[in-house]
């Protein structure tokens, strides 16, 4: 059992690898939605009170995090004891960590509405954030080439980048020599996903680039890439897979995380846990510890598992977990 073999890798302790992670950043709102005296506890009831004529609605604060896609995985990798620098959108006084950081702007503001599953965001994106090109990350790097050229780097949220189609273009022309290169794109539109594979393609020649997803995106992604559109179906997977000249495409869904790669296909079923505030941010955590792993060489059953462990820990509401958590927290859930 892969869950097994972590738990034994865990208790050898890690050997830190080379992480980045890049480039938003975001101040995260979570917020409980009440009607009247009611709290609104899932989709379908918010839309039933607005159906039935409700049209007041009242948002209790619960707390403020420092958010965004690659700062959730660049705090994930620091967690595990990695060498994490991490590039993004910082410009606020709640980015403050104790790995390296540069910051490219102002971050997105985002509202995250707490239901008992599927959670809701409501984005007010930054200018500087749609207007990033890869020029703003060479003008923050004291040494762009070498950040490029990390064992591992996590770049996230194309869904809200415009400019990552040609940055990765421009970092595929630099030719780096580089190592796993874990692309998490957040929520896709069927017309980003056609683009997000051509800017993958190139890429695939510099990096073993890793897609990393939810159901909804790899359905998109199958979509683009000519599948049937079913999120885990094996050729629809290898087809995406194909398309974006990856090393694998990893599916992190509900009951478990499912993976396409060159060496065949991997499942690892999901750490059964109860969850607790939020499941905003776990898919991050979880790229974040598969990437890592696969950068420290690990088969990909291995990595997988390590990815579910850091999604699971977060959504148990444990927090980002350290080497020491995640093992307890396997050894505990593993069945």
């Amino acid at each position: 059992m892969a869950y097994d073999a972590l738990v034994a890798r865990l208790d050898d302790g890690l050997d830190p690898v080379r992480f980045g992670a890049f480039p938003d950043g975001s101040v995260d709102d979570y917020y409980r939605l009440r009607d009247g005296e009611s709290t609104v506890t899932s989709r379908p009831s918010f839309a039933d009170a607005i159906l039935a004529g409700r049209d007041s609605f009242t948002l209790e604060h619960v707390v403020t995090e420092a958010g965004g896609q690659a700062v959730n995985a660049a705090r994930q990798a620091a967690a595990l004891g990695d060498d994490t620098v991490l590039a993004g959108h910082l410009d606020h006084p709640l980015f403050e960590f104790d790995f390296e950081t540069v910051s490219m702007g102002d971050p997105a503001r985002v509202r995250v509405c707490l239901f008992d599953a599927d959670d809701v965001m409501f984005v007010e994106e930054s200018a500087d954030l749609a207007d990033w090109s890869a020029a703003d990350l060479r003008a923050a790097l004291d040494d762009v080439d070498a950040f490029l050229e990390r064992d591992a780097l996590c770049c996230t949220n194309w869904a809200s980048v415009p400019g990552l189609g040609t940055a990765l273009r421009t970092v595929a022309a630099s030719d780096p020599d580089g190592g796993v290169f874990c692309l998490d794109p957040g929520p896709l539109s069927a017309g980003q996903a056609n683009g997000l594979l051509g800017a993958l393609t190139p890429l695939g020649d510099a990096y073993d680039v890793v897609v990393s997803v939810n159901d909804d995106e790899a359905r998109r992604l199958a979509a683009a890439a000519g599948g049937d559109g079913r999120p885990t179906d094996p050729k629809a997977l290898e087809a995406v897979r194909t398309a974006a000249n990856a090393a694998g495409v990893v599916v992190h869904g509900a009951d478990a995380a499912v993976a396409s790669t060159a060496e065949g296909r991997v499942s690892v079923p999901t750490l059964d846990v109860s969850r607790g505030l939020t499941e905003t941010g776990a898919g991050d955590r979880f790229s974040a510890g598969l990437a890592r792993s696969l950068a420290a060489g690990w088969a990909w059953d291995l990595a997988v598992a390590m990815g579910n462990a850091c999604a699971a820990h977060y959504v148990a509401g444990a927090g980002t977990g350290g080497v020491d958590d995640l093992r307890a927290h396997v050894d505990a859930n593993r069945s």
